[in-house]
């Protein structure tokens, strides 16, 4: 662009957006300084608002999701002691797993939740237990994915559960080295000889079995091949495998799943598909073929 007295100006609208004539010394200081100035602290400012705006906005999405999440516990704890027949006293936790609490309640159920119960229980079996559901629907009247029940039971407990379901009269039992083991005795030709037997513990179809894994005969430990060999027909009572079985202490929707030695302690774990939580799950028990 020509000025009037013919020297010719650029539009330099890399800086400040004035322009200057050509003959102006690349040195000369620029005097309006202020004003290119201005223009970067505002784009500074412009970058940190937004900074603060997206950290607010995250730390209220989480504030919502940590009290929907609560808020949702509350709910299923609820649940799950009217469902159960807990006690108010006996302290329950729960934990929603998977995502975003406000996205899964937004698709309109949760991925997994699992709850805690310091006591249940279940027939005569009580202990600590875990009921991991699946697929949990917000409506309650709509049934669970899955559902499974874990009772950790002590030797104690679980004495009350063999006495009466075996062939075998039950006078002590003790659960430790991967095994449960049952204090009975042996009678022959008059004389009661005390036996104890581990069994290895497992669930089949439904039902508890108990098969005979070693045994101590008067102090001393025997294989189940050399106590048939001393008592012949007589040591088959005590060399059978057991079978219990527990479906009429449990709800009618879940059956025996799994069966696992942890420590001194037994874990019986039920488990089921389409479980409904309602006031008739533990009431409604199976039945034993």
């Amino acid at each position: 662009m020509a000025s009037q007295d013919g020297e010719q100006y650029d539009w330099n609208l890399g800086r400040s957006g004035r322009e200057y004539p050509d003959d102006t010394a690349a040195d000369e200081p620029d005097p309006f300084p202020f004003v290119e100035t201005e223009i970067v602290r505002r784009r500074g400012r412009g970058w940190i608002g937004l900074g603060v705006f997206l950290v607010i906005l995250v730390v209220i999405v989480v504030a919502l999701d940590a009290g929907a999440r609560w808020y949702a516990g509350n709910l299923i704890e609820a649940k799950a002691r009217s469902s159960l027949s807990i006690a108010d006293s006996t302290p329950v936790t729960v934990d929603i797993a998977g995502a975003s609490v406000l996205y899964q309640a937004a698709i309109g159920k949760f991925e997994r939740v699992d709850v805690a119960i310091a006591k249940l229980g279940v027939g005569d079996v009580s202990g600590r237990a875990t009921l991991t559901a699946t697929g949990v629907p917000l409506s309650q009247s709509k049934p669970l994915e899955s559902a499974r029940l874990a009772v950790v039971t002590s030797p104690e407990e679980l004495k009350k559960l063999l006495a009466g379901f075996t062939s075998l009269p039950v006078t002590s039992v003790k659960i430790a080295s991967g095994a449960v083991q049952i204090g009975t005795s042996v009678t022959a030709l008059g004389v009661t000889v005390p036996v104890a037997i581990a069994f290895t513990p497992r669930a089949v179809d439904g039902q508890l079995e108990l098969t005979p894994k070693s045994l101590v005969v008067n102090g001393a430990t025997v294989t189940p091949d050399g106590l048939r060999s001393t008592f012949g027909p007589l040591a088959d009572p005590v060399l059978a495998t057991q079978k219990i079985c527990v479906a009429r202490y449990l709800p009618k929707q879940l059956s025996l799943d799994s069966v696992t030695v942890k420590g001194s302690s037994l874990e019986l774990a039920v488990a089921g598909k389409n479980v409904t939580l309602g006031s008739a799950l533990l009431t409604t028990k199976g039945v034993c073929a």
